[in-house]
């Protein structure tokens, strides 16, 4: 999948319903009410946080590409995809956002300094320039080495080959793990920057850091479902367990001992919003959440027969309709909703 085809591929969702902005913020894994919403709303987990550090000038550059391309129409409200591109079919990915959240660079880093590490020491050269300097992140691969026995030339074998298996079962495109590798560093080479590798494939640098995202998160589904040995303490960290982001889960621990939504927002010293916005987060998770203690049943029906009947997820429509019902009312309702797409 390139860069412009995982926007489209937003967008599809969310088209009509979110600005243009929407899709950077789910990209870069924006942990705000509205994003943390939207991932529920529209089922668009695999792209939750896939890019955290992607720049703002690059997605505005594609997104002019867009509109010069006509695929994209002018629309000041909202995203307002043409005829054209709400036809494209997207490629598959083995993207899963919502679960690594970005922690598959920690694999990665770890992943890196190890690979430097075991190149150079497995032909006698002690002294290197670490690729990672981080004294977090170099005192577990110290540790980790030190476990593997890594001067052992066994083990280094053992590490290679599982490298390789793995690798080659992961889901993902050839080009997207020759992506990955070209990342990396070792005696004797030198690991490519993102602009080498844009150039050496003849791509966007936001298409090759896309394809290095998809090949990790193929590869890791390798790594958790069959369990290498040597590999698979890499991943200690780098799974999210927890559907819930950590915020989330210190309001849920609160709301089970029976506070309200008011006391909750008081102890934490948190805006009554940023609570309501983890209630929504919760309703979405949870198949048996009790919405009783924010809505009647037939305030709860009201919201989603409009909903429907307008085919509309925004919340300003529905409140034209339910003047009486509150934003968070409305938002609840959404996440309940047993229809979602």
């Amino acid at each position: 999948m390139l860069f412009e085809e995982l926007v489209i591929t937003i967008m599809k969702a969310i088209n009509l319903e979110r600005t243009i902005s929407s899709p950077f913020h789910l990209i870069k894994g924006k942990k705000s009410g509205q994003t943390i919403q939207d991932v529920g709303y529209y089922r668009l987990h695999p792209y939750f946080a896939v890019m955290p550090n992607l720049e703002k000038r690059l997605y505005d550059e594609v997104i002019r590409n867009l509109f010069a391309r006509q695929l994209l129409r002018d629309n000041d409200q909202v995203i307002d995809l043409a005829d054209k591109a709400l036809a494209h079919a997207m490629p598959a990915s083995p993207l899963n956002g919502w679960k690594y959240r970005g922690n598959e660079a920690v694999f990665l880093n770890r992943l890196s300094l190890v690979v430097q590490t075991l190149s150079y020491t497995s032909q006698q050269t002690n002294r290197f320039d670490p690729v990672h300097n981080a004294e977090d992140l170099q005192s577990w691969v110290k540790h980790y080495l030190k476990k593997i026995n890594f001067r052992d030339p066994a083990s280094v074998a053992r590490f290679k080959a599982e490298m390789l298996e793995s690798l080659e079962a992961a889901d993902a495109e050839e080009r997207s793990k020759m992506v990955l590798m070209q990342r990396l560093t070792g005696l004797g080479w030198s690991g490519m920057t993102w602009e080498q590798i844009a150039l050496a494939h003849d791509l966007h640098i936001l298409d090759v850091q896309l394809a290095a995202v998809e090949a990790l998160h193929a590869w890791l589904d390798v790594l958790e479902r069959n369990g290498f040995p040597m590999l698979s303490p890499l991943l200690d960290h780098v799974i999210q367990r927890s559907v819930l982001t950590e915020s989330t889960q210190r309001t849920e621990k609160l709301f089970e001992k029976g506070l309200s939504l008011s006391e909750i927002a008081a102890i934490r010293q948190l805006k009554t919003s940023t609570i309501e916005d983890h209630f929504v987060e919760l309703a979405m998770n949870d198949p048996f959440f009790n919405f009783a203690p924010f809505m009647p049943p037939a305030m709860y029906e009201q919201i989603v027969t409009v909903s429907k009947k307008r085919n509309t997820k925004r919340l300003r429509d529905i409140k034209e309709e339910l003047p009486h019902a509150t934003y968070f009312q409305i938002r609840l309702a959404l996440a309940l909703r047993e229809d979602q797409p």
